[in-house]
């Protein structure tokens, strides 16, 4: 029997680090104003230490934004150690994954070094100066071996790397080979939490919601008859996923009632991007009863703290972007 995982000292970090991110009245400041009102604001806040006033424009203020991301995210894993530790590790992996699929999406299409660089956070397994030597590869293949090597994003999703690549060069279809990585990925975290047991259940419960919401927007984004290539079902069966696409979303919302308003609201107007942006909310909302009402002995904090890190740097970037969808920034306030 696995013992129970020790998250206490980890979590009683983590609860400090809260008042660091932003809060409810920071994003009112920021909300419906000017790019240029918004940085301004920005460098009111806790992100003052990471602009420059004598560099102006999107990219600088994007890159400072990636820059916090990752100084949020960072060492998250180190709070925890052993079965707990494992468990945490499951949330840095996801960056993980999105790291190793930008830097073989960009030896595929022959994006230059520093473009595939910029795409990286390096929070989890893949640091810095792994992901510049990765990112260096001419070529998909040789970007293949060097993951290999590097047992990268995981050892578990390395061995898998050789032959979705063959079978890529075969066939030349992208979205399967990038669906076939991330779903040996995520059958792998899917063991190591369900191994660690119902202390890591919140973080195994975000996988799977994940899985659902990504697997609804392929449906929906393919008009084709066929089934896309799909990621591990979390709740929602493949039927439900169809059904949705023929226009009843009754038996997704069955399994998630969460959907019930992001999937009528799509019926009505049709926007993917709202979908998604109203898919992410119901997951982020959670997250946050999770921190407020969630058991303060598992991984209920863990979670909170890395899903508001990263829908604080979403948000920063919609705003900053000025495509922001409205939302009650208080319902996603944590603290």
């Amino acid at each position: 029997m696995t013992p129970r995982p020790d998250f206490i000292a980890g979590n009683t970090r983590l609860r400090a680090r809260l008042p660091a991110l932003l809060g409810a009245f920071s994003y009112d400041q920021l909300a419906g104003v000017s790019r240029e009102a918004v940085a301004e604001r920005l460098a009111a806040t806790t992100y003052r230490s990471y602009l420059n006033r004598n560099q102006v424009g999107d990219r600088p203020l994007l890159e400072a934004v990636g820059r916090r991301l990752r100084d949020l995210l960072s060492g998250v894993r180190g709070l925890y150690t052993g079965t707990a530790g494992t468990a945490v590790g499951v949330l840095l992996a996801r960056h993980d994954l999105q790291d190793v699929l930008a830097l073989l999406r960009g030896a595929r299409t022959g994006q230059p070094t520093a473009v595939r660089l910029a795409a990286v956070l390096g929070v989890g397994a893949l640091d810095q100066r792994t992901a510049a030597d990765i990112a260096a590869a001419p070529d998909g293949a040789t970007a293949v071996l060097r993951l290999t090597t590097h047992r990268l994003p995981d050892p578990l999703t390395a061995r898998a790397l050789p032959a979705a690549w063959e079978h890529y060069e075969l066939h030349g279809d992208p979205d399967e080979f990038e669906t076939t990585i991330a779903a040996a990925a995520i059958d792998g975290w899917t063991d190591r939490l369900e191994y660690v047991g119902q202390a890591a259940r919140p973080i195994l419960e975000l996988v799977r919601a994940e899985c659902d919401r990504a697997n609804l927007l392929a449906v929906l984004r393919d008009p084709a008859l066929d089934t896309p290539r799909l990621l591990p079902t979390g709740l929602v069966p493949e039927s439900a996923l169809l059904a949705a696409r023929r226009g009843d979303p009754q038996p997704a919302v069955a399994v998630r009632p969460s959907w019930r308003q992001p999937l009528e609201r799509h019926l009505r107007d049709e926007d993917l991007a709202a979908l998604e942006w109203d898919l992410d909310v119901a997951v982020w909302r959670q997250a946050v009863r999770g921190v407020r009402r969630g058991d303060p002995l598992g991984a209920d904090i863990p979670v909170g703290y890395v899903l508001a890190a990263e829908c604080e740097a979403r948000t920063v970037r919609l705003l900053l972007a000025g495509l922001a969808p409205a939302y009650d920034g208080r319902d996603l306030h944590i603290r």
